[in-house]
């Protein structure tokens, strides 16, 4: 709209969905998943991502979130772990996910992500 480029970095998705017309979702420095803030919070795709919208407080009490709770080691950055970089953390963690660091490949109009599970398909 006015031809300035932001780079805001937060845990607070709810403050990056105000502010932010196109989101990247990082981990240990790469990142998981890219698009559209529409995009990414109707259809998130990769686990982290999916992580961190659930923690997303909700104003209506009367509406209860499934919270997913990451478990695991975290690895350090200093000598992250082969593969993906989330797979010691992840609920959808499969061999490949340590043989193989998965590729930012678009799935969706305007969304891309790095995981296994979808190039798997």
């Amino acid at each position: 709209q006015y031809g300035y480029t932001y780079l805001f970095i937060s845990h607070d998705l709810s403050v990056v969905e105000y502010i932010s017309d196109t989101i990247g979702v990082m981990y240990l420095g790469s990142i998981m998943e890219m698009g559209d803030k529409k995009s990414i919070f109707a259809n998130p795709m990769h686990p982290y991502t999916k992580a961190l919208l659930s923690a997303v407080p909700v104003s209506n009490p009367d509406i209860k979130m499934n919270r997913i709770i990451l478990k695991g080691d975290i690895p350090s950055p200093i000598n992250p772990p082969s593969g993906c970089k989330f797979r010691t953390r992840c609920p959808n963690v499969m061999p490949i996910c340590a043989e193989k660091t998965p590729i930012l490949k678009e799935y969706n109009e305007g969304q891309k992500v790095a995981c296994h599970l979808y190039s798997q398909e």
